[in-house]
């Protein structure tokens, strides 16, 4: 492996400074910019990290006395310090990118190469950009589970149409539709607005936000058990709307249902498995007195029966 040149060196260790000491948008933009600027300056950058997150406090031999020329002397020996470190495995890859996807019915658990562990909902897909200063993660559509490896050098952030999930380590669920909820399941997370990058709201193990891009998140309490169930074949329905209810169905695959405009708004509470969508059929139209018409390609449709819109 060759060694960065000193100047990049130099560079790189100002970054991390500047980074360690803020990251406002304009900074992460600068940085980016010169990131881009010279694959020279990723590699710097990776060895600079490397050092600052895999030794920790400076070993005796890396402590820096104070240098009358800091750019020759302190650089010479994070140089050396480097050169000690270079057999060890590389802390992470620079700008590792990678995507996954699930089909409908598919559901998929992705380990990351730094330990972070994704689990996909159905029909669902990421998309992972990994830089020796970030790990950034694009739900571009459907529901994960992010168990996040701990590192406060790299953030974690997951984008999604309304929201930014920021953190460093815990455990959290996001879904993008309509809205976009996150459910926090263990440590904390900020949540900034994808347009602006300010923080908006401080999630606390428990809590749940909705965010629909008109208005600050809603946060109120979660329930756990409903949020996580797809991730054991369960959907978990407390006065929730068929039409919503039958959006998250379809993400499992059985025949397309169809609503009438005036069942759509009818509310079901219940536990079904993620595969079984036509006993949810049965049991919402036993419980609204529903109609349910099975069309040539398989399809249902559900409809109030006349008896009960004329009640």
């Amino acid at each position: 492996m060759t060694m960065p040149a000193d100047h990049d060196l130099q560079q790189a260790a100002r970054w991390m400074a500047r980074l360690r000491a803020g990251q406002d948008a304009a900074t992460r933009r600068d940085f980016r910019r010169w990131l881009e600027q010279d694959p020279a300056h990723a590699a710097a950058m990776e060895q600079v990290a490397h050092v600052w997150e895999q030794a920790g406090p400076p070993a005796p031999a890396c402590r820096f006395a104070r240098p009358q020329r800091p750019f020759v002397t302190g650089f010479a020996a994070l140089a050396a310090c480097l050169a000690l470190l270079l057999a060890l495995p590389p802390a992470w890859l620079a700008w590792a990118r990678e995507s996954h996807v699930t089909a409908r019915g598919e559901t998929r658990t992705v380990s990351l190469w730094d330990g972070t562990v994704v689990r996909l909902d159905a029909d669902s897909a990421v998309e992972v950009a990994y830089g020796p200063f970030s790990r950034d993660i694009r739900l571009t559509r459907g529901e994960a589970s992010f168990t996040v490896a701990k590192s406060h050098l790299r953030p974690f952030a997951v984008a999604a149409d309304h929201l930014t999930v920021v953190a460093t380590g815990t455990e959290f669920i996001v879904e993008d539709g309509v809205s976009t909820r996150v459910t926090l399941l263990e440590g904390g997370v900020d949540l900034r607005d994808p347009a602006t990058d300010r923080v908006t709201a401080h999630l606390r193990p428990g809590q749940m936000a909705v965010a629909d891009g008109t208005r600050p998140p809603h946060i109120s309490a979660a329930d756990i058990e409903q949020a996580g169930a797809w991730r054991q074949g369960r959907l978990i329905f407390n006065q929730t709307t068929l039409g919503e209810a039958l959006t998250r169905f379809a993400r499992y695959g059985g025949p397309r249902v169809t609503l009438s405009e005036n069942a759509a708004a009818l509310q079901v509470s219940g536990v079904f498995a993620t595969g079984d969508i036509e006993k949810f059929v049965t049991v919402a139209a036993k419980l609204h007195g529903l109609a349910v018409t099975r069309g040539g390609d398989g399809g249902l449709t559900l409809t109030v029966e006349r008896s009960r819109r004329r009640g």
